[in-house]
């Protein structure tokens, strides 16, 4: 991987003033990259960049005001939602040193980009004001064209419960625009998929690597070390990880953890901090657990887990006890925190040390928290539905 500051960045901002078609750009003919990668981003974010007059030279300052803006905006997110100040800041800090937001501010990768425009939907989509509404449709197709995965996001905020009969829920027009949105910036991007497929980097698995399916690296060490058959591991590997997943799905519903959330959204005195709060975390842990289930990706997909790590701040500063708490704390608090700083002691730690810390990550703890948190999804329906 490439260790410049703000590397990603750095392939919009030289290729923004590019001469040449997108398909010189995705073939490499033309290439203005300064560290001669091909082109990976979707044409809208080249566009943006172009439009705004960003250049090579817009580097060092678009890169600083990307990370300042989201880590301004995580901060105003925690100390807002969380009543105790103290649990506030101290999951901030943890958010601020983890692995995935470090390196998501490091290369400031398009993420950050991505993680703006979701916030900015969250407040259209919640919004009953006309005015606000009307932005979802614009907002959705520049986030879905600037990266696909927000389009899971955006399928994740259909199930919760549209109409006007309660406060709490959701205009139907809001949702329906933001899907309509998605899908037209989902055909903006299409055309390009191969290219970008193509030239994108693949992980290999381990350290760094994101998705049920990076196994790579896994599988590599299984046939030397047994001989066996790399289709039959791979399906070993994939079926473990299906297990603990589906494992943390019926514990996290089991336990009733929607419950706690239905009591946490019913309690905001104004009812839009309820739905503000069910589709900031439905655009958010969609998109994550989205890029999870179905792509290859690297550490700072985990980014989008911050919105519902300030929710589980919020929850366990009530002050409440029972299995509903526990089950929060067991399925998403520790996963989340472990899956942000196992990759330090894996990397401070020797080899086999290393391997190991990776294995129950990646094929326990993650797959428990995706789990969790697709049972925390379909939960937020019943939660607003149940607020008067």
């Amino acid at each position: 991987m490439v260790t410049p500051p703000f590397a990603d960045l750095a392939m919009l901002t030289h290729s923004s003033r590019c001469v040449g078609s997108l398909s010189d750009l995705f073939d490499g003919r033309v290439n203005c990259d300064p560290y001669g990668r091909l082109f990976t981003y979707p044409p809208m974010a080249l566009w943006m960049f172009s439009a705004l007059g960003l250049s090579s030279a817009s580097l060092g300052w678009v890169g600083i005001a990307l990370g300042a803006a989201v880590a301004l905006l995580t901060g105003t997110f925690f100390f807002t939602l969380i009543p105790s100040a103290a649990v506030a800041g101290i999951l901030l800090a943890l958010t601020y040193l983890s692995l995935p937001f470090q390196l998501a501010l490091e290369r400031a990768n398009n993420d950050l980009i991505v993680f703006l425009l979701l916030a900015l939907l969250a407040l259209a989509l919640s919004s009953q004001r006309p005015r606000l509404a009307v932005a979802a449709a614009p907002l959705a197709f520049l986030s879905v064209a600037t990266k696909i995965l927000p389009l899971f996001g955006l399928i994740a905020t259909q199930w919760l419960p549209a109409g006007l009969r309660s406060k709490a829920q959701l205009p139907v027009r809001n949702l329906r625009w933001g899907l309509l949105g998605g899908v037209a910036g989902l055909s903006l991007v299409l055309p390009w998929l191969g290219p970008i497929l193509r030239n994108s980097p693949a992980p290999s698995g381990g350290i760094l690597s994101h998705g049920l399916m990076d196994n790579q690296v896994y599988l590599d060490k299984l046939v030397n070390l047994s001989g066996a058959h790399s289709r039959v591991l791979l399906f070993g590997c994939l079926g473990i990880k299906l297990l603990f997943l589906l494992m943390g799905f019926v514990g996290a519903w089991r336990q009733e953890m929607r419950h706690r959330l239905h009591s946490f959204l019913a309690s905001q005195a104004n009812r839009l901090d309820g739905r503000l709060i069910a589709v900031t975390i439905s655009l958010f842990s969609g998109t994550w657990v989205g890029s999870y289930l179905f792509t290859k990706s690297y550490d700072y997909k985990f980014i989008f887990l911050v919105p519902i790590l300030g929710l589980t701040g919020a929850l366990l500063s009530r002050g409440a006890t029972g299995a509903g708490q526990r089950a929060w704390i067991s399925l998403i608090l520790v996963p989340i925190l472990a899956a942000w700083f196992i990759p330090y002691l894996a990397i401070s730690f020797g080899k086999s040390m290393g391997v190991s810390l990776e294995l129950v990550n990646d094929f326990v703890l993650i797959p428990v928290l995706a789990g969790a948190v697709l049972a925390t999804l379909i939960g937020l329906r019943s939660a607003l539905r149940a607020i008067p």
